[in-house]
This record gives structure tokens, sequence and C-alpha cells, in this order.
């Protein structure tokens, strides 16, 4: 009679099993591994994204903010030319002495391509409040001549005549512009005809005071 032993075919059968786990479980493995890595670099893109878009915000706030404010750095080198005029202003009002300073400003004041000696800041500030504040560096001041320049006590008569009342409000604008003078007054205007009534030559007689500084 034969026998046959059938028990190592069954270790064989088993044994093949255990190898398709471990196949299994590898796979296993190896997917979750890339479902991890998939779902960190989602993240770290999301994280990305929302970092562009925080910058983008910023730059666009930053944009906004220069356009508000202009041309910043030409504004402030203008203001600081604007205070070196005022430092040389000073520093020129320290060192002057007598009468001498004043006439020198009126002639000043009355040359053609010239002006008033002031304060560029106080200047702008004025301009600001009263754009007509300005004086007129055009203006042809060989329209006005002066008669008389007599000072009592550090406050001026100024008497003279002028093309027009024009052209003697200008010359006002300029003193009260004037760092050497404050409490510019007009007295009193009248409008005369050269070579008597009826001449068409006419100009304006005025009469003016102001207090000096120096």
């Amino acid at each position: 009679m034969i026998r046959v032993n059938l028990l190592p075919g069954r270790k064989t059968k088993r044994a093949g099993e255990g190898s398709q786990r471990q196949l299994v479980f590898m796979g296993a493995g190896v997917v979750l591994g890339v479902v991890g890595i998939v779902a960190v670099h989602m993240q770290k893109s999301s994280e990305l994204e929302e970092l562009q878009r925080a910058n983008n915000i910023v730059q666009s706030d930053i944009d906004r903010l220069k356009a508000e404010m202009g041309d910043y750095d030409k504004i402030k080198a203008q203001r600081e030319e604007l205070l070196k005029q005022r430092r040389t202003i000073q520093a020129l009002e320290a060192s002057r002495t007598g009468p001498v300073f004043v006439l020198r400003e009126v002639s000043e004041i009355l040359s053609p391509g010239k002006g008033p000696t002031f304060d560029a800041v106080d200047y702008q500030n004025q301009l600001m409040r009263d754009p007509n504040a300005g004086w007129n560096p055009s203006w042809e001041p060989r329209r006005v001549w002066l008669d008389s320049f007599d000072e009592t006590g550090k406050r001026v008569a100024i008497r003279g005549a002028a093309k027009s009342n024009e052209d003697v409000a200008e010359f006002l604008k300029r003193l009260n512009l004037s760092v050497f003078f404050k409490d510019v007054t007009p007295e009193s205007t009248s409008q005369v005809a050269s070579g008597g009534a009826g001449s068409s030559i006419k100009y304006v007689n005025f009469n003016l005071s102001a207090s000096v500084v120096y």
C-alpha cells in the first residue's frame, strides 16, 4: 500500500501566502508615503500662495502711499533750500547795524531784476494762506520813484509817486515782505496830472510809513 505525504505541499502554500501579504503591506506603505508627500506639498504650496498674496497686498499699500506722497524727495529738497535761505537771512540780520542796510534794501526793491529780502519759509506759508500775497518779479520798479525818505526813532516816512495805483500796491507789497520793514501803513494817495489840468499824463502821489528793523 502506497502512502502520499501531503504536509510539505501545505507548507509551500502557506509560504506563498505570506509573501503576498508582505507585498501588499509594502505596497500600502508606499501608497501611504506618496499620499503623505502629496499632502505636505499641497500644504506648502498653500502657504506659499498665502505669503505671495500678503506680499502683493503690502506692495500695493507701498505703491499707494508713494502715489499719495508724490515727489517726496523733491519737496524735501525744496524745504531744505528754504531753510538754508532762512539761516542766511538770519545771519544777515544778526550782523547788520544802522540805516545803511535799510537804504540798500529800498534800492534792491526798486532795482530791475531784484526784489525784497524775505524769509522764504514764511513767504510760502503766506502764499498758502493768500495766493495774492506774492510779489511780481516781472514788475518794472522804475514805475515808482521816491521824493523823500525820513527816519525818526526807527520809524520811516516815505513820500513818492508812481505811474498807477497798481504800482503803489506792488511797492507796498514788497516792503511788507521785506525783513527790514514791518507795520507798513499807506497814509494817502492822490492822482495828479503832469502839466496841469486836462493833461493826458497822469501819475499817483503817495505817502506811507513803516517801522525799520535793525
